[in-house]
């Protein structure tokens, strides 16, 4: 692992990250912005051999496909789409990057204007609203109801990036002959990750327009209605489509202000039906950028720098997950703090293509705080599929040959860093909501927390 030095002279842990592919540009609904506020020229760099076309920019523009069909070209698109994700928000839009803002401007980012998994799977199979209408969480106060609707408040409730709903409708049927259960996936009671100050890590999951479109249009969120679906037709969540999980941590006063993580206000619901607010950091995301019947599309993970160091290196300075010369061990579940370490260093592809984008974040704005993540490594199939067909598709949903076996990261999957675990190979068994179903859900456990409509009598 080597070190880069903060504006300040602290040498931290420094590790890679990928870039992204352009493509479907009408799918995300926005136009391409000129420059980066503030620059007469978009902060780029060379990324794969397709000449200047092929450049990733400091720009809200996503790259959903591998063009190139390497993993440099997989490792650039899910970069490009990182920044498309991760830039500053228009106040009211969801989904609209703000072209006037630098990358790194505080508030609220265009993923976070997205609809989470709770605005779309309603009890009851209810209908959800339309895309520009928030849900009101009963359990924030309605000072903060608003404000939580738009995403600018994220409610902490989820200490799984797994629902508990929807790992018990999986671990009893399927999933349990996958290489990792997802009995082990779902990081709640003695799953839960604890950072150093014995604060758990909470989760986001969240839908773009594109995914939320086909789930609305197609009534993917009643769970009868989706059994009727998935009989006749394949569930396939179209090119276009963002789906990402996000991992926040409860931010000590030195590290809010230490400029070094995304930061937004949290609400923690107190059980006594009270709560409170807090700074939380941004400190693990995962994106799938779904690729119609013909792809598995690609999968990236990311994280911040400081969250632990890489395993079997000589760990100093301060990490948000790891205490040198602590005697628990390392990634086990049940302690308080948890001891974490990151046991697969990243890819050396996604590791060049983080330097080259760390370049141009600075380059953009020196304050941003996107320098301080990186990328794992991206995940996508050589092989063409056939989605589509036979109907209906099972689990295990096969995707192929795959560019990496092995894609895990220190804050989602703590306790399940081991050889052959992945996204695809975790996801190809999502099944649709149906008691013991085996019906393929097109790589998204989401549609399992599809809920059914009462009966009438």
């Amino acid at each position: 692992m080597s070190l880069s030095h903060n504006p300040q002279g602290q040498r931290r842990p420094w590790r890679a990250w990928p870039v992204l592919a352009l493509c479907c540009l009408a799918s995300v609904g926005f136009v391409l912005p000129a420059a980066a506020a503030g620059t007469t020229t978009v902060p780029s760099f060379a990324c794969g051999g397709f000449g200047t076309g092929n450049a990733v920019k400091l720009q809200p523009v996503p790259r959903l496909s591998n063009g190139e069909f390497t993993n440099q070209g997989a490792d650039c698109a899910m970069w490009q789409t990182f920044f498309y994700l991760n830039w500053p928000a228009v106040a009211g839009k969801r989904g609209v990057p703000n072209t006037a803002a630098a990358f790194g401007t505080p508030g609220t980012t265009v993923w976070e204007t997205f609809k989470t998994e709770e605005q779309v799977f309603l009890p009851q199979g209810a209908t959800p609203l339309p895309w520009d209408k928030g849900v009101l969480s009963a359990v924030v106060p309605s000072a903060l109801s608003a404000k939580a609707a738009a995403g600018q408040v994220r409610v902490l409730t989820r200490t799984s990036k797994v629902s508990r709903s929807v790992a018990q409708l999986q671990g009893s049927h399927g999933l349990r002959n996958a290489p990792v259960p997802l009995d082990q996936i779902v990081q709640a009671d003695g799953y839960v990750l604890y950072d150093q100050q014995k604060n758990p890590v909470y989760y986001d999951v969240a839908m773009n327009k594109g995914q939320f479109d086909y789930i609305v249009n197609n009534k993917l969120y009643n769970a009868d209605a989706q059994a009727k679906y998935a009989a006749k037709k394949n569930i396939v969540l179209p090119m276009g489509s963002i789906e990402l999980k996000a991992a926040w941590k409860v931010l000590t006063p030195a590290e809010a202000a230490s400029g070094r993580f995304h930061t937004s206000t949290g609400f923690q619901p107190a059980a006594s039906g009270a709560g409170g607010t807090v700074t939380i950091g941004l400190v693990g995301m995962h994106v799938f950028a779904a690729g119609g019947p013909n792809s598995a599309g690609l999968w990236a993970t990311f994280y911040q720098v400081d969250n632990a160091p890489l395993a079997g290196t000589t760990a100093t300075g301060s990490y948000s997950f790891y205490k040198p010369g602590s005697s628990t061990p390392a990634n086990t579940s049940g302690t308080n703090p948890t001891q974490v370490t990151q046991v697969f260093p990243d890819d050396p592809a996604a590791a060049s293509v983080n330097a080259s984008a760390r370049k141009i974040i600075i380059q953009g704005n020196a304050n941003s705080p996107w320098q301080y993540y990186a990328m794992v490594d991206t995940q996508w199939s050589t092989t063409a599929l056939e989605l589509n067909a036979p109907i209906p598709a099972t689990t295990p949903l096969g995707a192929g040959s795959v560019s990496t076996a092995t894609l895990t990261n220190a804050v989602l999957e703590t306790f399940m860093q081991t050889p052959n675990n992945s996204c695809l190979g975790c996801h190809g068994f999502a099944t649709t909501a149906q008691p013991k179903s085996n019906i393929a859900a097109g790589f998204s456990f989401m549609l399992g927390n599809a809920q059914a409509a009462p009966k009438t009598k």
